[in-house]
């Protein structure tokens, strides 16, 4: 989610969370390749995001009241391009894990997300539906966040069982809100502003080809199995 430069450390999620590799955006080479290189790429809001040491106790888990109906639900990856800060240049941040994810963005002074979907289907909630969370640009206020942990690059697959739970926690909210089949988004579907450092790419390309789209929508209001994809 986004970023002076700082002394070598391991690489780091959107949300500041040490990693094992990185690679620019558009560059070759295979996912092997790209998984033994080293960059480091952090920006303001994840050094301050770093520098808090909240405990789970103290973490934020809560957002402001909503004044907007909900009737967005919007999917994203928590890998994806961002600017450098000691480079100038794009690089791309990987997936990082459930745990240091969610610890990294509950401390977090602004930044919020709803939920969380581990690669093994394991589910996480943070702050709640019925408050506000900053995860997107310009629907803030009428949307429902959903991170699944993936690179978001059209290469990392999305495993079933991750796959599995979205789709039932999509059920779940859009029986409850009333939400259409046209209110489930991506990331890049609702913010297509560019990188500021370099303006042919897109900020936002969460949560990847890889991601099934369509396929969900399917399983979510008809019944359909993204596993025939």
């Amino acid at each position: 989610m986004r970023k002076p430069s700082i002394h070598p450390a391991p690489a780091m999620t959107r949300h500041g969370t040490a990693l094992p590799d990185h690679r620019a955006p558009g560059s070759g080479g295979s996912y092997a390749v790209r998984r033994s290189k080293r960059i480091f790429a952090v920006g303001w809001c994840l050094l301050v995001a770093l520098s808090v040491t909240a405990s789970v106790a103290e973490a934020r888990r809560s957002g402001p009241a909503r004044t907007q109906r909900i009737d967005m639900v919007v999917i994203h990856s928590t890998g994806g391009p961002t600017c450098d800060a000691r480079t100038g240049k794009p690089v791309w941040i990987d997936a990082g894990n459930l745990g240091d994810n969610i610890r990294i963005i509950e401390a977090h002074p602004t930044l919020g997300i709803h939920y969380m979907i581990d690669r093994d289907g394991t589910l996480r909630a943070s702050v709640p539906e019925d408050q506000l969370a900053h995860h997107a640009s310009g629907v803030n206020g009428r949307s429902v966040a959903i991170e699944l942990i993936n690179d978001g690059d059209g290469r990392d697959p999305f495993p079933d069982a991750q796959l599995e739970s979205l789709v039932k926690l999509l059920r779940d909210i859009t029986q409850r809100r009333g939400i259409t089949h046209d209110g489930i988004r991506r990331h890049s579907d609702v913010d297509r502003r560019r990188l500021s450092c370099d303006r042919t790419q897109r900020r936002k390309v969460d949560p990847g080809s890889a991601y099934p789209h369509e396929a969900i929508l399917d399983r979510v209001f008809r019944g359909g199995d993204f596993r025939a994809r």
